[in-house]
């Protein structure tokens, strides 16, 4: 006889021996099933379970799975297939979608994704801009500009228009060509 132990999901693992209690014998735990034969290793991804208390080899796909929708990732404990909301297949990351049986990156998503954080730089590097910009520009404003600050608020408005163009760059937003902050050495 071949003894094998049942876990949570309902598979089958052994055979295993167990103690023999003198003068009681073999004491089976709950958790374990007694078979006149032993079973053969199983296929890949697949096990062996007892169904209708008969050892079938059934589709085990128990481990790190991954949503369809988002690729969240969670642990699987049940045997049988996966439902349809469900894959085994690594979720490659940001960006990439569940279509025909398979990931498959996103080009509009990572586009606009990529749009969004130049703008929000752009805008960071305009809001310093202003700062540079103000004090210069009242300068300008009371006639009291030096000619070293009018040039320097040339160049701050300069490229002030330089940033607020960068839509308008052929390569945007996959390449952007960022101008040269006033002053700089690059």
């Amino acid at each position: 006889m071949f003894n094998y132990l049942i876990d949570n999901s309902g598979a089958l693992s052994g055979p295993v021996e167990f103690f023999v209690t003198p003068g009681i014998g073999i004491q089976l735990p709950s958790n374990a099933v007694e078979l006149s034969f032993e079973l053969p290793p199983p296929e890949s991804g697949r096990t062996w379970a007892l169904v209708n208390n008969v050892p079938r080899e059934v589709i085990d796909r128990r481990g790190l799975v991954y949503r369809k929708e988002g690729g969240a990732q969670q642990m699987w404990g049940e045997l049988g297939e996966l439902p349809e909301t469900f894959t085994t297949a690594p979720w490659p990351g940001e960006f990439y979608v569940w279509r025909d049986n398979a990931w498959e990156l996103d080009d509009q998503a990572r586009l606009a994704d990529t749009r969004n954080q130049v703008l929000t730089k752009r805008d960071a590097l305009l809001r310093d801009a202003v700062l540079r910009i103000a004090p210069l520009q009242y300068a300008e404003d009371i006639g009291d500009a030096t000619h070293d600050e009018q040039l320097a608020l040339m160049e701050w408005k300069l490229y002030s228009v330089e940033l607020n163009r960068l839509e308008r760059q052929v390569t945007f937003p996959a390449e952007i060509h960022w101008p040269q902050v006033p002053g700089s050495t690059e």
